[in-house]
């Protein structure tokens, strides 16, 4: 770490003042920016002693060159394998010795790295996360080592029969858009990858003005933003060059019929739905969750219902997208016909028939609870903030979806629905032979 200034007083009194003051955003949390342009979102938590620290870049997999799919998640798995600074094995027992936990995310739209650590240590997290995405090594092993790693998930993705079929809905629904292609990357894409390549990708994308940074637990609010304005004073300032990415827009539905070698068949129901904090986004949420969301659901009680046999594995998903989302309708059956008929019958009473109040308040409930419970992580809350702030949601985006969730009524809920689930994208997966190798 000894590429890192030590803080003096006066030093640490200065930054803070450069800071922007700060602005409310959701309970104790507020909104700073660093003198460079970074935005830093503090919510001090007295609860435990655990400080979550999350750098959120908006250089998701929707980023990745074309003939380089996979770049975005190698860079950021990148960012936690050595700096210029600190070798991997040193890193690692200075991790190991300060009980500090750190790791990397990357998903279409963004990607992540965290520390997280117990209060006494919060200075050395700040450190380690700083030298991380300021320092990066991209040493030549590590990138051979990703891109080996990189390799294995897809393929196993590609064994996973859901997964394999949900990526086959996508390519039909997002069409030319990146949303199409798998966040792990193309097995062609990775293998074109070169470090000049990773370096490049850093570079346009690892800049202050497309960075936020989210801090929750036990700490000094003053003292953290202080310490973040000095580590990151040699993060460049800026922002990524503007980037437009291809409309979707799907005449009318498709459907795919394939051939493996599966036990059973498999169905897959792809809808195209709004974006994140779009207007009817909370009531196709709350419609996906009556639809197809545990047992209690519409496809639990028919798919699910005891003289319902010919169905194993059912629900419904929602992928939730800055720029475009999606609901998958999915089963695993001996009876590809009858399922297909009894999902397709369910959506039909969501677009056509009301809701009951009893229905909606038992999703109401289920959303609530999934967001609050998985919350009180100081880790889920510090992403959650950088998440919606860069997405341009707010950081109180969370408080925001809540309420809207709690207004959700059976006209809502009707509308969303007869504008949103129709013109599917079918995948139906049967048992038997491939056409051809890769099919």
């Amino acid at each position: 770490m000894q590429a890192f200034r030590r803080t003096t007083v006066i030093g640490l009194l200065l930054l803070a003042a450069m800071a922007l003051s700060a602005s409310p955003v959701s309970g104790k949390a507020s909104k700073h920016r660093l003198p460079n342009g970074i935005t830093v979102i503090t919510d001090p938590a007295e609860w435990n002693r655990i400080v979550a620290v999350s750098v959120v870049v908006g250089a998701g997999s929707k980023y990745d060159p074309p003939k380089l799919r996979g770049l975005a998640g190698l860079t950021n798995g990148l960012l936690i394998e050595g700096t210029t600074t600190m070798e991997p094995l040193e890193m690692a027992e200075l991790l190991d010795s300060s009980g500090l936990r750190i790791g990397t995310e990357i998903t279409e739209d963004y990607a992540e790295v965290h520390v997280t650590a117990i209060d006494s240590h919060v200075d050395v997290a700040l450190e380690v996360l700083a030298d991380v995405v300021v320092n990066p090594a991209f040493d030549e092993t590590r990138l051979l080592e990703a891109q080996r790693r990189a390799h294995e998930r897809i393929e196993m993705e590609a064994s996973d029969p859901f997964g394999r079929n949900f990526r086959m809905a996508a390519e039909m629904l997002f069409e030319d858009h990146p949303y199409a292609f798998p966040v792990a990357g193309t097995s062609d894409g990775i293998d074109r990858i070169t470090r000049r390549d990773v370096v490049r990708f850093y570079s346009d994308r690892y800049v202050a003005g497309n960075t936020v940074i989210a801090v929750v637990g036990e700490f000094s609010e003053d003292h953290v933003l202080g310490r973040l304005g000095e580590l990151l004073s040699e993060y460049p300032e800026g922002r990524p060059r503007a980037q437009v990415f291809p409309g979707v827009g799907r005449a009318g539905p498709e459907e795919k019929l394939l051939y493996r070698e599966t036990p059973e068949s498999y169905v897959v129901l792809g809808f195209l739905a709004p974006p994140i904090g779009s207007s009817d986004y909370v009531a196709l949420r709350v419609a996906n969750e009556i639809l197809g969301s545990g047992e209690w659901s519409r496809l639990g009680t028919t798919l699910g219902a005891p003289d319902a046999a010919f169905a194993t594995h059912y629900g419904s998903v929602f992928f939730a997208g800055r720029e475009y989302g999606a609901v998958m309708v999915y089963a695993s059956t001996d009876d590809v016909d009858e399922t297909i008929r009894i999902a397709t019958g369910e959506i039909t009473r969501l677009r056509t028939e009301p809701v009951s109040e009893d229905e909606i308040e038992v999703a109401r409930n289920r959303l609530a609870g999934r967001l609050l419970i998985k919350g009180q992580a100081n880790l889920v809350r510090a992403v959650r903030y950088a998440f919606y702030e860069l997405a341009g949601l707010g950081a109180d985006y969370g408080d925001r979806y809540l309420r809207d969730v709690d207004r959700v009524d059976g006209n809502d809920i009707l509308e969303a629905a007869s504008k949103y689930l129709n013109a599917p994208a079918t995948v139906i997966v049967r048992p038997g032979k491939p056409a051809k190798k890769g099919i």
